[in-house]
């Protein structure tokens, strides 16, 4: 295992087509790096543990919107090994960054064991405008 207490980011994305209804929910495509491709499904590496310690968006537009799309406020929902769900966060409107009163993701950290497969879903709570919404959030691990 690693013993520097490294870290990564998983850079997530989701889209949502025009007029989507509310309670929408689409996979959750990750990235551990910008130069891989993103998946919906992540396996740990057989020598770590991973654990999920903050959900977070950079922009106020990470929680949809843009040009003429709505901000559609998805809340995220992590599990593990296709079936057992983790965590369900605030919308991730309220899950700026820079945000003084941003709630915590969890109300502890999430592990992952060594070979577990981590999937994310989003789920919209309100209906989506006449454009496309793409919604960006993080999220920070932490390798043990």
């Amino acid at each position: 295992m690693s013993s520097n207490n490294s870290g990564l980011v998983l850079n997530c994305t989701a889209t949502y087509a025009a007029a989507a209804p509310v309670a929408t929910v689409l996979s959750v495509t990750m990235q551990t790096s910008p130069t891989v491709t993103g998946v919906t499904e992540l396996q740990v590496p057989l020598t770590e543990n991973w654990i999920a310690t903050d959900v977070y968006i950079l922009a106020a537009a990470g929680a949809g919107g843009g040009v003429g799309a709505t901000i559609i406020a998805p809340v995220i929902t992590m599990d593990k090994n296709r079936g057992r769900t983790l965590v369900q966060t605030p919308p991730l409107s309220a899950m700026l960054i820079t945000s003084n009163t941003r709630p915590r993701f969890s109300p502890q950290p999430i592990g992952f064991e060594d070979g577990s497969i981590i999937r994310m879903f989003a789920t919209s709570t309100v209906l989506n405008g006449a454009a496309v919404s793409n919604i960006q959030f993080s999220v920070a691990i932490s390798i043990v």
